[in-house]
């Protein structure tokens, strides 16, 4: 069944450093896990369970992405209302880095791979366009170009061009209807498929004055 396209805000929530955390499991603990499931993924679940719990209520959790959360808002509940919705990712991160600060202190680790975790970081994308409902039996999954971009964007220069490691990158069609055009750094990105997607770069961890 397919819903009517609705105007929405859409946020991805990525854990960076997650394909280096596995690549480092795999190497000490082998593909089967004989030795037992390592201490770090309980630690990975504990890091996705801050980040869901996180974005709620202002977020609807559509599904989990491997290491990212994808959620859903309706736009006309956040417009205007950005300093709001910057306060909550904020206290996200910090929930997310008090969880991983207390992975760090753990003396428990047996293997080189679950220390990795410590190194594991946040970022965040929120775009606001067109979205439709799709659901098929109990699942329900999120169509249309808006979707397509905030997914594209999670590939981006943003730590390369700007040095930023946790960050929020809001596109301009979020940042104009939240009412946060002039917060944090301008940056753009050009993709294949969907074009140039222009935002404004907030770093996390900083109150929105410090950007």
């Amino acid at each position: 069944m397919l819903g009517k396209p609705e105007p929405a805000c859409l946020l991805i929530a990525d854990i960076s450093g997650y394909t280096a955390f596995m690549a480092s499991v795999e190497s000490d603990h082998g593909v089967d896990f004989s030795a037992g499931i390592p201490a770090g993924f309980s630690i990975v679940c504990k890091l996705l369970d801050g980040v869901i719990d996180g974005v709620q209520p202002d977020f609807e959790v559509i599904k989990l992405e491997g290491d990212a959360v994808f959620a859903v808002a309706p736009a006309a509940s956040l417009d205007g209302r950005g300093g709001d919705v910057l306060d909550r990712l904020q206290a996200l991160y910090e929930i997310f880095r008090t969880r991983r600060e207390v992975a760090r202190a753990a003396r428990d680790h047996v293997c080189t791979a679950c220390p990795v975790v410590s190194n594991l970081d946040l970022k965040m994308v929120l775009h606001r366009g067109q979205a439709i409902r799709q659901t098929v039996g109990s699942q329900t999954e999120l169509l249309g170009p808006a979707v397509n971009v905030v997914h594209r964007l999670l590939k981006n220069s943003i730590q390369a061009h700007l040095g930023y490691r946790p960050y929020v990158f809001l596109t301009d069609a979020a940042a104009e209807w939240l009412h946060l055009a002039e917060l944090g750094v301008e940056h753009r990105e050009d993709y294949p498929d969907v074009g140039p997607v222009s935002g404004r770069v907030v770093p996390l961890g900083e109150s929105p004055g410090q950007s």
